[in-house]
């Protein structure tokens, strides 16, 4: 679990419409105020980037929100293949070299940090029917269990997801997600899309294709 997190909070990102059991919230949204809704349809070209200055992790989480995405009919580029890392931190020439692919959308994700969260859980007791009087259920108290209490501790990962409209060359909708015990990075990628993919339909980011 400890080596999959490591993977994950370096590596992964985006959206537009998935299904998975990993749960992911967004604790923080923005949008623009003045964005057209971003339209995408099937066979449109986006470009899938993670920020990260380590490779491995950046090919990674690419080319897992790539795969991704691709499931759900889009032609993907991860960003690694037309952009070196010194080249992706420079904003205007990186966008240009964006634009020259084609790619209609950008989404991007900053890997911000992976905590390590303990909660006690409290003892409990159980019988099996209530025994309150010495008589009738005297027997059922030796059937009482007990459980003390224990500790659990969670994985949490947050992330902060971009997404840049390229025709209108604006970022339109931005957020920060946290992601509790995923259980492997195609878990965590789907969870990200999904829950990113709500939030901005639901913020009229994200418009339904015509």
């Amino acid at each position: 679990m400890r080596s999959t997190s490591m993977r994950l909070a370096g590596a992964v990102a985006l959206l537009v419409l998935a299904g998975c059991a990993t749960s992911t919230q967004f604790v923080n949204t923005w949008k623009a105020s003045d964005a057209a809704p971003l339209t995408l349809r099937p066979g449109d070209t986006v470009v899938a980037m993670v920020i990260s200055r380590n490779e491995l992790n950046r090919r990674s989480g690419e080319d897992a929100i790539a795969a991704e995405l691709s499931r759900r009919g889009f032609r993907v580029i991860p960003a690694y293949t037309v952009l070196t890392v010194d080249q992706a931190m420079q904003r205007d020439s990186a966008l240009e070299t964006l634009r020259r692919t084609g790619a209609v959308a950008a989404f991007v994700v900053r890997p911000l940090q992976t905590t390590r969260q303990a909660t006690f859980v409290p003892p409990s007791y159980y019988a099996p029917v209530p025994y309150g009087s010495w008589g009738p259920y005297y027997g059922y108290g030796w059937n009482a269990s007990y459980s003390p209490g224990y500790v659990v501790t969670d994985t949490v990962i947050r992330l902060e997801v971009l997404t840049y409209d390229l025709r209108q060359e604006e970022l339109v909708w931005a957020g920060q997600s946290e992601t509790s015990n995923p259980e492997s990075l195609d878990d965590f990628v789907r969870s990200v899309v999904k829950s990113a993919a709500r939030e901005m339909t639901r913020a009229g980011v994200l418009a339904e294709p015509s």
